[in-house]
């Protein structure tokens, strides 16, 4: 495995070692960051159901409360998905350490980690501007929230009092810095591993142009058992993926719509309204899984046809049924399933279109 690809994958673990759910390794087992972890996600929920009951004639800060806690709901799940498949995980993750990189597929290679470097880096800084939530008492105060920056407070605890207050406020920025920390790491993974299958279709495409139709017949037939070998693994990896992931794309298809539709109530109400920043980095979220599955959908589809425009006439008879066998295979496009949709650009815009559809029904 090359430096780059290593750093990249040690900058994804980072948060989650810092969380106590590095899954990742082989050795991991709960620690008391974990259980530290996970009772945050349980005083939130408690705080969320507590401020929801007792704010019911509050529309804005309800309907903000409802949406932050949606969030919070989709970690939750999503973290016990992470313990559950932790072993399909790993295998997706040492499937990625091991692909082989030749000498002639170096500069696909280094496209692939660049690739990887800059959506990684670009979900850190997305999912970093959600900290902006804490400087809301500053720049935008609400005193229907008590100048916090989340509309839910401890229970059974003053809220509006020093050093009550200033307790609340360290809880918001703790429990923001923790979903902003395992969003990170369980979507940055994802997207590494999508784009990994993505460019291994890229680097298939490429041996098949590359190949000597003209070869010795012993010699082309090695390399087209090669290459249909290496077409199979790929869609084992992509079926590994998407065993590993199914139900983590329910949930963000799902629990992104409500939250687009709770937090488009509240910017209608007061359009100045810092949620928005918020929206603008959840929807990110779906976007970028999506724009990723869609290149999948994209490689794995134009695959046949690539297969289909080498001189495959020239090739003795046996070599043009192999040929045949890998394009008959190849039909049918690789995409990733949320269970009820593909990550394919059209589920984001269908995820859109249905929070707005909602927002209008309530609003």
């Amino acid at each position: 495995m090359d430096q780059e690809l290593d750093r990249i994958i040690t900058f994804l673990r980072r948060p989650l070692q810092l969380l106590g759910l590095d899954v990742l390794d082989p050795s991991w087992k709960l620690t008391p960051r974990t259980v530290f972890t996970i009772g945050m996600f349980f005083l939130q929920h408690y705080a969320s159901a507590w401020f929801l009951t007792t704010h019911l004639d509050a529309f804005v800060v309800f309907t903000e409360c409802f949406s932050t806690s949606a969030v919070g709901l989709e970690i939750a799940i999503r973290m016990g998905l992470l313990l559950y498949h932790r072993e399909l995980l790993n295998e997706t993750v040492q499937i990625i350490r091991n692909q082989k990189r030749s000498e002639s597929f170096q500069k696909l290679a280094n496209q692939f980690n660049k690739v990887v470097s800059v959506s990684v880096h670009l979900i850190a800084v997305m999912y970093l501007s959600t900290m902006m939530f804490e400087l809301i008492p500053i720049v935008y105060p609400d005193p229907k929230k008590s100048n916090l920056p989340l509309a839910l407070f401890i229970p059974h605890m003053p809220h509006d009092v020093a050093p009550y207050w200033q307790i609340n406020y360290v809880y918001h920025t703790v429990m923001n810095l923790i979903c902003v920390m395992f969003l990170f790491a369980v979507d940055g993974t994802l997207v590494l591993s999508i784009l990994a299958a993505v460019y291994q279709i890229k680097g298939l495409k490429l041996c098949l142009q590359e190949l000597d139709t003209g070869a010795e017949q012993s010699v082309l037939q090695r390399e087209l058992v090669r290459i249909c070998k290496t077409h199979q693994s790929i869609k084992q990896f992509i079926r590994l993926l998407d065993q590993t992931y199914y139900l983590d794309l329910l949930v963000d298809f799902g629990l992104v719509c409500l939250i687009l539709c709770m937090g488009l109530n509240v910017i209608a109400v007061d359009v100045m309204q810092p949620i928005g920043v918020y929206l603008i980095a959840v929807a990110f979220q779906l976007f970028l899984l999506c724009f990723c599955g869609n290149l999948l959908l994209i490689e794995s589809d134009s695959l046949s046809n690539v297969a289909y425009s080498i001189d495959w006439h020239v090739m003795p008879v046996p070599e043009q049924k192999l040929l045949m066998f890998m394009i008959a295979h190849s039909q049918k496009p690789q995409k990733l399933s949320g269970i009820f949709m593909p990550l394919i650009m059209s589920s984001f815009m269908s995820v859109i279109k249905a929070s707005y559809s909602y927002f209008t029904l309530l609003h």
